[in-house]
C-alpha cells in the first residue's frame, strides 16, 4: 500500500471493504430466500461472488496498488475462464 496513507485511513479503507462484503454476503442469502427460479438465482449469486472476490483480491491482496503488467496475470486468466464457461455452456451470447 501507498507510504502516504496513514494507518487511520488504511483502518477505514479495511473497514468499508468488509462492511461491503458483509453487506453483499446479506445480499446473496436474501437472494436465495426469495426463490428466483433456477439460471436466474445462480447467475444473480455467481455475479455477486465475483464482485465480492474481486474486493479481496484488489483490497486485501494488494492488487489494485501493484504494477499494471501485473494484473493482468490475474485479469487474462479469468477473462479466459469466463469465455471457457460461456462457450460450453447455454449462457452464450
Amino acid at each position: 500500500m501507498s507510504s502516504s496513507l496513514s494507518f487511520e485511513q488504511i483502518k477505514k479503507k479495511y473497514l468499508r471493504v468488509f462492511l461491503a462484503l458483509m453487506v453483499l454476503t446479506v445480499v446473496t442469502v436474501s437472494v436465495n430466500l426469495l426463490h428466483l427460479g433456477g439460471m436466474t438465482a445462480i447467475v444473480v449469486g455467481i455475479a455477486i461472488a465475483v464482485f465480492k472476490a474481486s474486493l479481496v483480491v484488489a483490497i486485501f491482496m494488494h492488487l489494485r496498488f501493484d504494477d499494471t503488467r501485473l494484473r493482468y496475470f490475474v485479469y487474462v486468466p479469468i477473462l479466459f475462464f469466463l469465455v471457457l464457461v460461456l462457450t460450453l455452456t447455454n449462457l452464450g451470447l
